[in-house]
This record gives C-alpha cells, structure tokens and sequence, in this order.
C-alpha cells in the first residue's frame, strides 16, 4: 500500500512534465530579467544558483548546485528561474516543482521537486516499473525511448525518456528520479517534439551531469 501510494503522488508530479510547452508572452528583458531576480528571491525553493568547481564539457552549459547546493548538474547558459506567474501557468497543478530553470520564451524547461515520498537508494529499481506502469496507463499514446535505473556518479538513478501528447504539440522529456535526505528527488527535462533534434544530446549531458549527496 505504501509503494501504490507512492506512485500515486509521484504521478501527480510527473504529470507537469507534459503540460504544454508553448511559449509564454514575455515581457522586455530588462523587465523580464528583474521580475526573474525577484522570483528568486521570493520563492520557498532553496539556494538555487551556486556554480560548481566541475566545468561543463559543452560551451552551452554551466555547471551548477542547486537545491541548498546538494545536488550539482548542468544548466544551459542563458536559463534563469521561472517565475511564480509564468511557473502556474505552465505547471498548473498545486504540487508544481519547487525550481524550475527555463529559456527565455519558457519553451524548455528543467525542473526539480524534493518530494515527500519515502526512499531508499536500493529501492529504485523496485520504484521503477510500479512508476513506469502507472505513466503508461495516463499517457497510452506516449513514445518510449528508455526506461532503466543506472549509476551516476555513485547514485542510482531512475531514468525515463518519453514523448507525450500535449494540447497542441507533443513534448519530448527527460525525467529522472533519485534519493536524497531519504526522499525522492524528481528532475525533468523537457522540450517541444520540434526542439528535440537540438535539445536532446544536451539532456543527455544533464543527465549525466547529476551529482547527489
């Protein structure tokens, strides 16, 4: 019973990932860029933007801690933390990430959500197909690409890869989910089926980016 109602409350997260990634109206970067820095500082979400020692592999990354600086990954240059408004309009769903990154228009986003779900690090794989299941089960026309645990830098990590239809284009995510402080952190990746051919060997270098303590 623990386990279903585990996946019961990660599916409620998860499914933000396919909300619609059509840009949101911006305002004039200078407005843009101060209502941005406000958003920071205002938001229940800890310390979000430290930059880590590690240097990034790619020029249109940087590395970054993130989440109290507990967890260290790589952040394409340019993203800033979306703001209160724009993050309820994309992710309208109470239970929306804590910290979400995203490119000026808010078409491509990364998103984390500490969540309060119970885990253990050898419990992933058990997690993985009770989640996968359920996933299949609200989105039957979703293309799958991957789903497995593998290690990241000393860490289990669950990792789903899918396309899933959205209100007028289909979105490509990376999600992966993994433990700290005994819960579940879950991260998603996602862009537009359009920016997929761009955008997804840079998911990959996120991915593997992931540092957890």
């Amino acid at each position: 019973m623990k386990k279903l109602v585990s996946v019961a409350l990660l599916l409620s997260m998860l499914a933000v990932s396919a909300c619609s990634n059509k840009p949101a109206d911006t305002k004039p970067a200078e407005q843009n860029a101060a209502q941005t820095t406000e958003a920071a500082k205002t938001t229940d979400a800890p310390k979000t933007d430290s930059a880590t020692p590690a240097p990034a592999t790619n020029d249109k990354l940087e590395a970054k801690k993130v989440l109290n600086d507990k967890v260290e990954i790589l952040i394409p240059k340019g993203f800033t933390v979306m703001s209160d408004e724009m993050a309820k309009e994309k992710y309208p769903m109470e239970n929306r990430p804590s910290l979400i990154y995203t490119d000026e228009k808010g078409s491509i986003n990364i998103a984390f959500s500490h969540t309060e779900t119970p885990i253990q690090d050898s419990l992933l794989k058990d997690m993985k197909d009770p989640m996968k299941q359920a996933f299949s089960n609200m989105y039957q026309d979703a293309t799958w690409y991957r789903d497995e645990v593998i290690q990241i830098n000393g860490k289990n990590v669950g990792v789903f890869e899918l396309l899933t239809p959205a209100a007028d284009t289909k979105i490509y995510n990376l999600i992966f989910f993994t433990e700290l402080d005994g819960k579940m952190l879950m991260t998603t990746f996602n862009c537009t089926e359009a920016q997929m051919e761009e955008w997804k060997p840079l998911a990959q270098e996120i991915l593997m980016s992931y540092k957890v303590q």
